[in-house]
């Protein structure tokens, strides 16, 4: 279909929601407007200096009223990252759970939900939400690392700028937006465990547009039987610049395919990890995306506008069973918000007005054992936001208040049929202030929430939700305070966090289910530290200390299961000479309860484990070339575990050493 033709056939569809959408937004920024009409505008932001972050505005990191990690595209480049995933984890420190489905797009849990680590975070990029509706996961193979300019992490609430499931944070993917300078560049890799892969980038200019081009192939054999995949992406971006305006229209690819090992019992495991009980299973996951996005100066006013629409298909092939799956979801989301800047002695105000609206739609077919499933589902939702920033240079201290409105329908037409409504008040408020010339103390108080999601209130290939049209919202109160320090050789930063939860949707291993748990409670202490030691030598340590466990009901006092306590992560660049680099990368995670020891009853847990990664670059002219080994020490293990019975097949082992030999030209 002709790009024009699909875009007017998408605005059709959602014209009646866009006129509210336009007209609540104008009519606020009008409304403010009149109440700071005698305040003095500040000056306009020049495009340059404008990005999009996880505040959904420009942020001055000053006074930040909140714990971020920020991951630049050098540090991304220096690491060798081949994933916008994989950097999350070993360079920004989250934890994760592999990929049953054999891509590389790991499971993040930024604060210790567990099971459901996935619904309670929000991926984003270029302020763009990537959730799906259902329990899925985020697929991020199709954004290319080398379009990557950098990775915002936030952790804690964030559902006032971004709605539900970001009761644990939002990561924001920032990309160049075809803005970098010119150049192209070319890579290949090879490995072990028939690894092979290939990249390839473009970023040319002409007059006022921009252009950006990237692709990338993979295939590996992977780490046990059964299990080899492959991975195709590709990235398109035409961006027009035109002073302090910006129109960007982009087309992403994505296709993944593999086979399907399963799990394993104990005993598998301990005599070859690398072995399958499923020979046969098999699936692919096929995706698109399309978005157009804009930025404007409207008066004193910034204007950012974004329209996405993406699709993804899935198939999985069970013979052994016999089962199937053919899952087809379609999501359409329209974002637009308006911010400035202006000056009211002795203060600094910075105000943001937004709204969002999303439809997601799923049509689900396939069966198990003899028993068919056929669903139609959608869920859309529509909010308006405001957050409002005051900043007292005088006093070095930085105040924030912000508030959400959410409306929710969700419906679905199958087996059986299952319906949730719901609305939501969001807030949070906070601040920060200096102390002396390099510290800062921080934090803030809100709610956030979550809802039932399309795997939570219907059917998924025949299994049903207990209690399909019984599920309630979970919504949480969360506070967060923390202590920055930054000096031009290092930085860290400490903070201390508590959601007190009500309703928590979370998995139940003996209905095969999701349910609203009894009040939980997640707590903890995240410390981020970043040190130059010398003029060669860089260092970076993560540690965090987390609980999860319920406040009351029948297992008061437990620990949530598949929630690690501590994890320790580090790095170390030694930068040999001019062309010459060395990089270690180390994680350790403790122990953890298996996905069904509720009562804490087993003495079985998943064991703690350690793994080092080992890389070393040279370069030459144009060429840099590098080897790369992961988990060093080939460690073997695991970090997921469905059911305490080691006769049960619920053991997903982790990959042992993997080299990767690469090689990679710019010109």
């Amino acid at each position: 279909m002709p790009v024009r033709a699909f875009v007017t056939g998408l605005i059709q569809m959602r014209k009646l929601h866009l006129r509210w959408l336009l007209a609540a937004l104008s009519q606020a920024a009008l409304s403010v407007s009149a109440v700071y009409a005698q305040s003095t505008p500040g000056a306009t932001t020049m495009l340059s200096e404008i990005v999009v972050t996880a505040t959904r505005m420009p942020q001055d990191p000053t006074l930040l009223p909140q714990g971020v990690v920020v991951i630049s595209s050098e540090e991304i480049q220096a690491a060798g990252m081949t994933t916008a995933n994989e950097a999350i984890r070993w360079l920004g420190g989250v934890v994760s759970r592999i990929d049953a489905t054999g891509g590389r797009d790991q499971t993040l849990d930024l604060r210790g939900f567990g099971e459901t680590a996935g619904s309670n975070l929000v991926i984003l990029v270029d302020g763009v939400r990537q959730n799906e509706g259902d329990m899925t996961g985020t697929a991020l193979g199709w954004v290319p690392v080398s379009s990557i300019e950098r990775i915002e992490i936030v952790r804690g609430s964030s559902s006032v700028l971004y709605g539900e499931g970001a009761t644990a944070g939002a990561i924001n993917i920032i990309t160049q937006k075809g803005l970098a300078e010119p150049g192209r560049s070319v890579s290949f890799g090879l490995g072990n465990l028939g690894t092979r892969e290939g990249q390839i980038s473009l970023n040319t200019v002409s007059g006022p547009w921009r252009l950006q081009l990237n692709g990338s192939a993979r295939n590996t054999d992977n780490h046990r039987e059964n299990y080899a995949g492959q991975e195709r992406s590709a990235l398109g971006r035409a961006t027009w610049v035109d002073g302090n305006s910006l129109i960007s229209v982009q087309l992403g690819l994505a296709n993944l395919g593999g086979r399907l090992p399963g799990g394993l019992t104990l005993a598998q495991f301990n005599q070859n990890p690398r072995q399958t009980n499923t020979p046969k299973d098999n699936g692919t996951t096929e995706s698109s995306s399309f978005l157009i996005s804009g930025e404007t100066d409207v008066g004193p006013w910034r204007l950012v506008t974004d329209l996405h629409h993406r699709v993804r298909q899935l198939n999985f092939e069970y013979p052994d069973q016999p089962s199937l799956a053919v899952v087809n979801n379609s999501a359409d989301r329209l974002g637009a918000r308006v911010w400035r800047e202006f000056k009211q002695d002795p203060a600094v105000h910075k105000l943001l007005i937004g709204v969002d609206h999303e439809r997601w739609e799923q049509q689900n077919t396939g069966y198990v054992y003899g028993t068919t499933t056929d669903a139609q589902i959608t869920q859309e939702s529509s909010a308006l936001y405001a957050r409002h920033e005051v900043f007292f240079p005088s006093l070095s201290t930085k105040f924030f208040a912000g508030a959400r409105r959410t409306l929710a329908d969700r419906v679905s037409k199958g087996d059986p049929p299952g319906v949730f409504a719901d609305s939501n008040n969001s807030w949070d408020l906070g601040g920060a202030t200096g102390f002396g010339k390099y510290s800062e103390l921080f934090g803030k108080i809100g709610s956030s929430f979550r809802l039932p999601n399309a795997n939570e209130y219907s059917c998924y290939v025949a299994y049903c939700p207990s209690g399909a049209t019984k599920l309630f919202a979970q919504v949480s109160n969360d506070a967060e305070f923390g202590w920055r320090h930054k000096t031009a050789q290092s930085q860290w930063t400490a903070r201390l966090y508590k959601s007190n939860l009500t309703r928590e949707i979370g998995y139940d291993p003996s209905s095969y289910s999701n349910v609203n748990f009894d009040p939980t409670r997640r707590e903890g202490i995240e410390l981020d530290a970043a040190s130059k030691l010398t003029r060669q030598v860089d260092a970076g340590l993560q540690l965090a200390f987390r609980t999860a466990t319920f406040r009351s009901g029948t297992y008061a006092g437990k620990t949530i299961p598949l929630v690690p306590g501590r994890s320790v992560m580090g790095r170390l660049t030694y930068r040999q000479s001019g062309t010459q680099q060395w990089l270690l990368t180390s994680q350790w995670v403790s122990a953890q309860r298996i996905g069904d020891d509720f009562d804490n009853s087993s003495s079985s847990k998943i064991p703690a484990y350690a793994t080092v990664n080992l890389r070393y670059s040279q370069k030459f002219n144009d060429w840099t070339f590098a080897l790369a080994a992961q988990n060093l020490l080939d460690k073997t293990y695991y970090n997921y575990r469905t059911y305490v019975n080691s006769t049960y097949q619920s053991i997903y082992p982790e990959s042992g050493r993997t080299y990767l030999l690469t090689a990679q030209r710019s010109f």
